[in-house]
């Protein structure tokens, strides 16, 4: 899901996009049949929709959608843009990049899982993979791979990662460990990793530890910190303080995405629930 001017759109099962107010009211839908919209991206005032087996679209108004030419039928996982152009992150290692144009080239990583989530900031761009590689460009055509499992075997429980968030000054990326447990890790340049402690407090003032494996994580810039979205409707913030970390509980299954603006968190979850919290 993207923020989108004043308002927020999220994609979906059966080709759906959806686009929601702060206040969490629908008001539009449009549907793309046949796709599976896995990831939206805004390139220079158009809307990018990416999906299963090399779904690309593209729109100006959010509303009519025309397909694009993504020259793969890998499953298209995640979007980012980078250097004025976008680049979307496929299945067995793919990476496509390209302009307002089309596809310019498609770049093949040596990897042993597949990238699901990337995060660009001014500098440079994340990406994270199922099998627990974190992968690193600051031109979008030349990649480094770091195998997070392979480097901190013995030290930290193997990762499958879920999601990576790159901030101005940190980058987070979590994931479900060996043993079915939640994990976050951060780190200032992307070669030393530390893991977060996932105890929170809760609305009535009770601790516990998280249980629920992040889905999506956002980095809330007004009130520096990240948030997670979880299974069981679960959301867990971690400020730079960890005794600082909170809870919040929503009406929703699973959550599977995360975005916000100055004063809202926007998030999605199965059955197109949609919630917003005012954080301000």
């Amino acid at each position: 899901m993207i923020r989108h001017g004043s308002t927020f759109l999220a994609g979906g099962s059966d080709g759906r996009i959806d686009r929601f107010s702060s206040s969490g009211d629908v008001t539009g839908s449009v549907r793309i049949p046949g796709v599976q919209v896995n990831s939206l991206l805004v390139f220079r005032e158009r809307i990018l929709a990416a999906g299963n087996r090399g779904s690309l679209m593209v729109s100006s108004d959010g509303e009519t959608f025309s397909t694009m030419d993504s020259k793969t039928k890998e499953n298209i996982n995640a979007l980012a843009e980078l250097n004025g152009k976008w680049m979307a992150a496929a299945d067995h290692g793919q990476l496509l990049i390209g302009n307002e144009n089309g596809v310019e080239e498609i770049r093949q990583l040596d990897l042993k899982g597949n990238i699901v989530d990337l995060s660009a900031r001014i500098a440079d761009c994340y990406g994270v993979t199922d099998a627990g590689e974190i992968i690193h460009t600051t031109n979008g055509t030349e990649w480094t791979v770091f195998d997070f499992n392979r480097e901190y075997a013995g030290f930290y429980s193997s990762c499958r990662f879920t999601g990576v968030t790159a901030a101005d000054s940190r980058i987070a990326v979590a994931g479900e460990q060996a043993d079915g447990s939640p994990a976050v890790f951060f780190s200032t340049r992307g070669q030393v990793w530390t893991q977060a402690v996932l105890q929170y407090e809760d609305n009535q003032g009770r601790t516990g530890y998280l249980t629920e494996v992040p889905r999506d994580l956002y980095y809330d810039r007004p009130q520096d910190r990240f948030v997670l979205a979880c299974g069981k409707g679960t959301i867990l913030t971690l400020p730079s303080c960890s005794h600082c970390n909170r809870l919040i509980l929503l009406p929703a299954a699973g959550l599977e995405g995360i975005t916000g603006n100055e004063h809202t968190l926007a998030i999605v979850g199965e059955d197109y629930c949609m919630e917003t919290i005012t954080t301000k």
